[in-house]
């Protein structure tokens, strides 16, 4: 029979035992979909990164407002603007004229 195929058998009388590639599948399930896993590890991992992009957005708002504290505390040039310009507020000898849109 030199052109038939050769017929490869297991020591076990050719039963192949699938056990190892089982408990080998089920880890490897665990170890991308379980609770910890790395799916869920790379899904932390963004959030970490927004929350990170979050808090540096946040210290440089407060920042700004720490200048503008103290523009309003000492910087009576600012004071006056905004007053003027968010209060509508003018000094004693101006005048205010009011314009309507109508034409």
């Amino acid at each position: 029979m030199a052109g038939s195929p050769a017929k490869v058998t297991h020591p076990d009388g050719g039963r192949i035992n699938f056990w190892p590639l089982a408990v080998v599948a089920l880890i490897l399930g665990f170890a991308f979909f379980g609770d910890r896993g790395i799916l869920y590890m790379l899904k932390l991992s963004g959030q970490k990164a927004d929350l990170v992009q979050k808090i540096t957005d946040v210290e440089s708002d407060n920042q700004a407002l720490r200048g503008e504290i103290d523009s309003l505390r000492g910087d009576r040039r600012y004071i006056e603007r905004v007053a003027r310009t968010e209060l509508g507020m003018v000094r004693d000898d101006e005048l205010v004229f009011q314009f309507s849109d109508r034409k």
